[in-house]
């Protein structure tokens, strides 16, 4: 009997063919689906080791090697970002700034019904980080106004914060982070938006 990690290669090998495979005739993506599994199943011993398995899997192929291939064979273009995928990435980093959070709700909406990206783009996409720069904007403000001023002798202007050193140096940190998330995201979708082909996990 197979381990569970040997499982979980060839689990994980064919729902990344399925997902790169989403864009093909539907009989034929079923069926290239029935033929790769049932090579695996006909290679592999019922005893197989994760050494045998990952082997078996490496003479298959990368399985966007083997959508692409069958893409060709059957000329199917594979689709590419248009203008609306990079709207729905702007919308999604600074959509909820320039109209709070309806901008990247509208974003957020033009992400899910885009077939460029696969369902863990858009998982990612909406939740890392919701509302993308609104709320690092809004965390900033709120550290911000914590901070009280008042003037001395001479003109001079003292500030004191409540949070102390440390409560400062943890919303600086937080605000680096919370800024960085959607920035990264965005990035992300974007590579993935640019070399993608229409998949979906």
């Amino acid at each position: 009997m197979m381990t569970d990690t040997s499982d979980r290669l060839i689990r994980d090998y064919l729902d990344e063919l399925r997902a790169r495979t989403r864009d093909l005739p539907k009989r034929r993506r079923e069926e290239l689906l029935a033929e790769i599994e049932a090579h695996i199943a006909e290679a592999l011993p019922p005893t197989a080791s994760e050494a045998e398995v990952r082997d078996v899997l490496d003479r298959l192929g990368d399985p966007e090697g083997i959508a692409a291939e069958e893409r060709e064979r059957l000329g199917v273009a594979p689709k590419r970002a248009g203008a609306l995928e990079w709207i729905a990435i702007a919308l999604l980093l600074i959509g909820g700034v320039i109209v709070p959070v309806v901008g990247w709700i509208v974003g957020v909406l033009l992400l899910w019904t885009s077939s460029v990206w696969n369902t863990r783009d858009k998982l990612i996409g909406t939740l890392v980080l919701p509302g993308g720069l609104l709320f690092p904007l809004g965390f900033g403000f709120v550290a911000t106004v914590s901070e009280a001023c008042h003037t001395v002798v001479g003109g001079a202007q003292s500030c004191t914060t409540s949070l102390g050193f440390w409560g400062r140096a943890l919303s600086i940190a937080i605000i680096v982070v919370i800024t960085l998330a959607p920035i990264v995201t965005s990035f992300y979708l974007a590579w993935r938006a640019k070399g993608s082909s229409a998949v979906e996990a």
